[in-house]
């Protein structure tokens, strides 16, 4: 599992109950994804607070930093 420190507030969907609903993360927020796709074009899902969160791999790329384990 990889873990990303965000650096710039993030657009993305929150899962409330069966669906996602707008929302955003905060920068310094720290999520976890299993890896990033091969098509960054794709949605992935992260875990925020243990929370699924579906956002664009792009802007993970460029508003997220990368984390060690010992940092979360």
């Amino acid at each position: 599992m990889k873990n990303y420190r965000v650096t710039d507030p993030i657009s993305v969907m929150l899962k409330e109950e069966n669906s996602y609903v707008p929302g955003h993360l905060p920068k310094g927020a720290i999520v976890s994804l299993n890896k990033i796709p091969i098509d960054l074009n794709q949605h992935v899902i992260v875990d925020w607070n243990g929370r699924n969160t579906l956002m664009f791999a792009p802007e993970l790329l460029l508003r997220a930093e990368p984390v060690s384990e010992n940092e979360r």
